[in-house]
């Protein structure tokens, strides 16, 4: 048996095209924590989701200097201009990043779709970079010009400063649905999954592979034993409660979807007045 931990995906609750080229996708971001054994490779267990149903779900997109856009991790319109995503997914320091708002399939250019430039990255301040499971995995991104708000492309709300998120969640992106995938689904996926405690998490992390570190209470888990996970392609892809964002898939252990695996994610409530400040 054998798996690995990786890393994934204003007021309180804030409510708030071009087209892009055909690709070829690239490795995800993951980070390898470390490994131990298992044989379970059940899948994320989503289903596809329908055209508008997630409107506030971007694709954060990387090309090599010669290659053509991929979807690398999600993200999440916190503003017209701005994108909500993962720390972790601002790996590359070579090549070009893009913003892709109103899709469903990951690979169309339709009249819904709206592609952007990155004109600013805003890393959090302690995020210590590199190949690393840590605290402090949220980033800002500018967009050289608004996104249009359409039924296809929705502003995320966010919670207020340190509140506490229980209960069910809805977990979306275009990430891998097996470990034993080598192709990303082209359809956006999404599960609905409960929250546990921090505690409860720990004891599932220390099952699975002996550790719980780094989970602390800037972080927030979902459950591992309903079977669902996120997977390579989620990270920075929305965690949400009633129109709320209160989880940026940060890190997990795959195969993905192995038992008592939870999902990390960034608690989104810890950094809301760090997000008003960026504004």
């Amino acid at each position: 048996m054998n798996f690995f931990v990786v890393l994934l995906g204003l007021v309180c609750a804030l409510a708030y095209g071009a087209p892009y080229v055909e690709y070829e996708d690239y490795p995800q971001a993951a980070y390898i924590l470390y490994s131990v054994l298992s044989d379970d490779t059940r899948v994320v267990n989503g289903e596809p989701a329908v055209r508008d149903q997630i409107p506030y779900q971007l694709s954060l997109r990387w090309a090599n200097v010669s290659g053509s856009p991929s979807h690398l991790c999600g993200g999440t319109l916190v503003t017209p201009s701005m994108v909500l995503t993962a720390a972790h997914c601002m790996l590359f320091d070579y090549g070009t990043y893009d913003v892709v708002a109103g899709l469903l399939d990951r690979t169309e250019n339709t009249s819904s779709t709206q592609r952007r430039d990155i004109e600013t990255r805003i890393l959090h301040e302690n995020w210590p970079g590199g190949n690393v499971v840590s605290r402090y995995d949220i980033a800002l991104l500018k967009v050289t010009s608004p996104f249009v708000l359409t039924h296809s492309v929705q502003l995320i709300r966010l919670p207020c400063q340190n509140a506490i998120p229980s209960g069910s969640v809805v977990l979306s992106g275009w990430g891998y649905t097996s470990s034993l995938d080598d192709e990303l689904p082209n359809i956006l996926q999404y599960v609905e999954v409960d929250i546990i405690s921090n505690e409860q998490c720990a004891d599932d992390l220390i099952t699975a592979s002996g550790s719980a570190d780094p989970l602390d209470d800037t972080m927030i888990c979902t459950n591992g034993h309903q079977n669902i996970s996120s997977c390579g392609g989620d990270s920075g892809s929305p965690l949400v409660q009633n129109g709320i964002q209160v989880g940026i898939v940060s890190w997990g252990i795959v195969p993905c979807g192995v038992t008592v695996g939870s999902t990390v994610y960034t608690r989104v409530s810890n950094y809301t007045d760090w997000i008003k400040s960026k504004l």
